[in-house]
């Protein structure tokens, strides 16, 4: 019976986001076509604007927003579901 190697855990990470990216760029392709339109709307949460502490010596900024929609969940959909076939 062959043993099933599992890869690290910053692997999937990589599928994961590259697939996000990937969805993304899907996303803004489409987005001027009026019957895929639904693939780019997105919605965003986060910090807007940015959190700023001047401390005088140096400053300290903390802000980050992640952004959502159709085209970038099918996208890490798929990519992992190419990875587990390519394992």
């Amino acid at each position: 019976m062959a043993r099933r190697l599992r890869s690290p855990w910053w692997v999937l990470f990589f599928v994961i986001f590259f697939g996000a990216l990937l969805g993304s760029v899907i996303a803004e392709a489409v987005g001027a076509y009026p019957a895929l339109a639904w693939l780019a709307r997105d919605v965003r949460a986060g910090i807007d604007p940015p959190l700023t502490l001047d401390l005088r010596v140096f400053t300290v900024t903390i802000g980050t927003t992640i952004r959502l929609n159709v085209a970038i969940l099918l996208g890490m959909v798929i990519a992992v579901w190419i990875f587990r076939l390519l394992q």
